[in-house]
């Protein structure tokens, strides 16, 4: 996908962070001297600065190109707080955007926020959940701590940690990952895109429901989870 010449960006930035706020400014005053706007209106360039949460606190803007700063121990960031300067320079002249998965989601028939990284449950009680999972005309019954659906992007986290296949970022394709399963009786399993898994538990515990790391409300027996990939893209810039 080709990138248009920028000439309008926004920054964002975790506050809380003495070091983003300043390399905010410096990022600000780097684009200014190259002729860009920093603008909200239509931005054609989000840039964060801060570490994969402030990618994801910002992903509601998906459909413009990303570029992000953080740490070292950044796994989304194209940069980090010491190199973003030559990196940037080079996003500037880039032509050619990566697009990313993002996962929809219902509870219910109620929509979720989209996810960059994963939708996942688990159990806030030491008490394992049974899971009833549904992945096209397969059918999968398991106990485990938890569940969660991981798009390539997040692969390399807590998937990864979990047991998960660290994805080709591009790749058209979701991953599921059981949190601690019982005598390991489901194995991670990657799913195209297209496919739409349906989660049920059987359980007197409510489990905790979360997008991106952050909660999302609660999940009983009562409850139908559904996801699948979305067909819009979050996009980041090529270097």
């Amino acid at each position: 996908m080709a990138l248009k010449k920028i000439t309008r960006a926004l920054v964002v930035a975790n506050e809380k962070k003495h070091v983003a706020r300043q390399i905010k400014k410096e990022v600000q005053s780097f684009l200014f001297a190259r002729g860009i706007k920093i603008s909200p209106v239509s931005p054609q360039l989000i840039i964060t600065v801060g570490g994969d949460g402030t990618v994801l606190f910002s992903k509601k803007h998906y459909g413009t190109s990303f570029f992000s700063i953080g740490s070292k121990t950044s796994f989304i960031c194209q940069a980090d707080f010491s190199d973003w300067k030559k990196k940037l320079s080079k996003a500037l002249r880039s032509k050619q955007v990566e697009q990313r998965l993002l996962l929809e989601a219902t509870l219910n028939g109620k929509k979720l926020p989209l996810s960059l990284n994963e939708i996942g449950i688990r159990n806030p009680e030491p008490r394992i959940l049974s899971m009833h999972l549904q992945v096209g005309s397969r059918h999968f019954a398991f106990r485990a701590d938890g569940v969660f659906f991981s798009t390539p992007t997040g692969s390399p986290a807590y998937c990864y940690s979990c047991g998960g296949k660290e994805m080709k970022k591009s790749a058209n394709a979701y991953q599921v990952v059981a949190i601690a399963p019982f005598r390991r009786q489901f194995k991670p399993t990657i799913i195209a895109a297209s496919s739409q898994c349906t989660l049920r538990i059987s359980a007197p515990d409510k489990a905790h429901l979360f997008v991106d790391g952050q909660p999302a409300g609660t999940f009983s027996e009562k409850q139908t989870l559904k996801i699948r990939g979305n067909k819009k893209k979050f996009l980041f810039v090529k270097i």
